[in-house]
């Protein structure tokens, strides 16, 4: 399993979040339970936070800084996306709060394991082959 870096799982794991962003809304389960949906945009975005991390430092705290940037932006544009779609979806702040939050947890885990992950994801795929 090689093959599953960060430079894999972060773009893939960005169209995951693009696509729920696009379902209407019910198509989703049921959010009234304990909050969920706010939950799940803090998972959604804490994940998608290491995984861009992972993906792209390379020793540099301003690519570190920029990517948490970038990522907080997308978490606003996303809701102003979901306002515009033509079924029931809106923007709500609470929900970029929610993901917001769940970014700079992100980050913040991110920086003292930042090495090993750097590893992670510069491991070739052939890694897990043994070479004679």
């Amino acid at each position: 399993m090689g093959f599953l870096t960060p430079r894999l799982l972060a773009p893939l794991w960005t169209m995951l979040i693009l696509v729920a962003l696009s379902l209407p809304g019910s198509s989703l389960p049921d959010a009234s339970l304990l909050d969920y949906d706010k939950a799940a945009h803090f998972i959604l975005f804490f994940i998608l936070t290491l995984l861009w991390l992972a993906a792209t430092y390379r020793g540099s705290m301003g690519r570190a800084w920029g990517v948490l940037t970038l990522i907080l932006v997308f978490s606003g544009v996303s809701e102003v996306y979901q306002s515009w779609l033509p079924f029931e979806r809106s923007a709500d702040v609470v929900d970029a709060a929610a993901d917001a939050v769940g970014a700079l947890s992100g980050f913040l885990l991110w920086l003292p394991f930042r090495t090993p992950l750097r590893a992670w994801s510069e491991r070739k795929a052939d890694s897990s082959v043994e070479k004679p």
